[in-house]
């Protein structure tokens, strides 16, 4: 039998416009809105659907990937005026895929959930490899929603993993980022170590990026440098980072090497 799931995105920044376009490109004819009217205007094509507002959209889809910046974004695309939740139906589901942090995520499936409205908690991982079809897509929430979701994330997702209820796919995703964080002031350092000691920076990046010590982030360090990677990616990591430190555990030696990082970061970001 054919799906006659009717898709829904709204989130067309960096990460969700790849995104967006595989769903397209996969001929789900996906629903779309953003705030700015020259974006839409890319997608006005017989391959996806224009909306004139998140209430619009809200009211014609089944399954709606939300791919926001952050909570407060996440929050007005849903309740604020015009908002997504203004006229949905009992049974839509809405896929989260904004890193927000398992409380806020927990709180907004409670909201929707009194409108009969389900919530997948869905934050993904690997950037730009969703042009590819390749991200990570982590699933927290009750196994129906979930699977109505999978033909959507099909399109963009080379792997998903469900950690358990909502709230779960948060605590990994910040877990992980964490982990990336840290990972990164520990690259900072190896090639500034190298430096002091002499070692030609490209055949140190060689070394590291493939001898034991192999890892992503030696590849953008070599690709972009300490400073550009700094000012791209501060704004998100700091915002998570701060996220992961709020999970309620001790403060132990990986939150705060990714905190050392951040500030080291910042500095690289503002320096003259």
């Amino acid at each position: 039998m054919a799906d006659v799931t009717t898709w829904g995105f709204i989130g067309l920044g960096h990460q969700g416009t790849p995104m967006a376009e595989r769903m397209i490109g996969a001929g789900l004819r996906p629903w779309l809105w953003a705030r700015r009217a020259e974006v839409l205007d890319r997608y006005a094509t017989p391959d996806a659907v224009t909306a004139a507002s998140p209430a619009a959209l809200g009211a014609a889809c089944d399954v709606i990937g939300l791919c926001l910046y952050d909570a407060d974004a996440t929050d007005h695309v849903l309740f604020g005026p015009d908002g997504l939740m203004t006229d949905i139906r009992p049974g839509t589901v809405l896929a989260v895929h904004a890193t927000i942090g398992p409380a806020a995520v927990r709180r907004l499936a409670d909201r929707v959930a009194e409108r009969g409205v389900h919530l997948v908690d869905a934050p993904v991982s690997g950037g730009d490899t969703a042009a590819e079809g390749a991200l990570l897509v982590m699933t927290g929430g009750d196994a129906d929603p979930v699977a109505r979701c999978a033909p959507m994330f099909a399109t963009y997702a080379g792997r998903v993993v469900h950690l358990g209820a909502v709230g779960t796919a948060q605590t990994a995703k910040l877990v992980n980022n964490a982990l990336m964080t840290a990972i990164t002031g520990l690259v900072f350092d190896a090639f500034a170590l190298g430096e002091a000691l002499g070692l030609d920076p490209d055949g140190l990046g060689e070394v590291l990026a493939n001898g034991s010590a192999a890892n992503r982030s030696v590849d953008v360090h070599r690709a972009i440098g300490a400073d550009a990677f700094s000012v791209a990616a501060w704004p998100t990591l700091h915002k998570d980072v701060a996220l992961a430190g709020e999970l309620g555990v001790p403060t132990d030696r990986l939150l705060d090497v990714a905190s050392s990082t951040i500030d080291e970061m910042h500095r690289r970001r503002t320096a003259p």
